[in-house]
């Protein structure tokens, strides 16, 4: 049985394509997941389509994760009214420091913001200023029809053109901890548990165990390929198998639908196999990006239901990750013309 159909819409944008163009899956808005506990759904899951929760505990409501920008921030508050009219936003949590899930802090500097401490440290790392430029550049890169320069600048294009980086100042968390924390509000308790490093360097998934609800953050993603920015993989895996022992009725991905067990089950086959399949390319010297290739040409891709997830060329980041973790020279992704460099791979992957 599809969750989404036993949630219940509390309020649509009426759009009829997703931000990136495409068709939705399911309707873009404010459902209502569990008593009092609501999500913010947002098709198809790809890049910066993300997931929100919202708590309301009583005369208050506890906000998780924020928007990419202060638009699509603003617009679900707008949306929100008739739960944080009467109950107004008094507590934020950020799952991790992806600026999907957390650039939107600004417009919440009053209230407290709770976040792990290695999510605090990290969301500096990229600014909205460096976005911008490449806003910019992404239309000048697409007339360089050189060494797939072109390629990087459509992909990047298509990436960041709905999205609204001006004006974004990056607020980091007012409070952070280790491990685990609970926060409570007018009696309802909200368990955060750090799960990370794994798809970032400090994630940590949120469970409302009254209301038999669980956040993920970009731990899980569904329908759409997940990716391992940090690592290890087997510390997603991990978490993935944590979330599936919650044994909670209603999952909110980081992106896509709501999920099941069998969506939480069917991405830790994809780690699984990804794992299996990259070994023999990594231990014979295959450079990530031709084993990336590789596995994505494979009969054994084509015939699984991983290929029909939004995004397959993500595999390429995941499999740098792995690499490193095994030891091996990628390349890596530091500073600009490195990140430029991997995105390049990865749109080549794209096309």
């Amino acid at each position: 049985m599809d969750p989404m159909n036993n949630a219940r819409l509390i309020a649509a944008t009426g759009r009829q394509r997703t931000r990136m163009g495409a068709l939705p899956h399911f309707t873009e808005g404010l459902y209502e997941v569990s008593t009092d506990t609501y999500a913010w759904m947002v098709p198809n899951g790809s890049w910066g389509e993300t997931n929100l929760g919202l708590v309301r505990c009583g005369d208050q409501s506890v906000l998780i994760d924020t928007c990419w920008d202060l638009h699509f921030m603003r617009e679900m508050l707008d949306h929100s009214a008739t739960v944080i009219g009467d109950a107004p936003i008094s507590h934020v949590i950020n799952t991790h420091a992806d600026g999907d899930h957390c650039w939107g802090n600004q417009l919440f500097s009053e209230q407290v913001i709770t976040s792990t401490q290695a999510s605090a440290r990290q969301i500096h790392q990229h600014s909205p200023a460096q976005l911008r430029a490449l806003q910019w550049g992404s239309k000048l890169f697409q007339r360089v029809p050189i060494g797939d320069v072109d390629a990087l600048g459509r992909y990047m294009g298509d990436m960041l053109r709905p999205y609204r980086f001006s004006g974004v100042k990056v607020v980091a968390a007012s409070q952070t901890f280790s491990g685990a924390e609970t926060i409570e509000v007018n009696g309802v308790v909200l368990q955060l548990m750090e799960v990370g490093p794994a798809h970032t360097d400090g994630d940590c998934i949120v469970h409302v165990p009254d209301r038999q609800v669980v956040y993920t953050g970009d731990i899980l993603f569904v329908g759409v390929t997940p990716v391992a920015w940090a690592g290890p993989v087997s510390r997603i895996v991990s978490a993935l198998e944590r979330v599936m022992a919650l044994r909670a009725k209603v999952i909110v991905p980081g992106h896509g639908p709501l999920a099941t067990l069998a969506d939480v089950q069917s991405q830790i086959d994809y780690w699984d196999w990804m794992q299996s399949s990259l070994e023999p390319f990594a231990r014979a010297g295959t450079s990530a990006e031709q084993a990336s290739r590789h596995c994505l040409q494979s009969a054994k891709f084509k015939q699984s239901p991983f290929a029909a997830w939004i995004a397959p060329e993500r595999l390429f980041t995941s499999a740098c990750t792995l690499y490193r973790e095994w030891g091996l020279e990628t390349g890596g992704l530091g500073g600009p013309l490195g990140a430029l460099d991997h995105f390049r791979k990865q749109a080549r992957l794209a096309t």
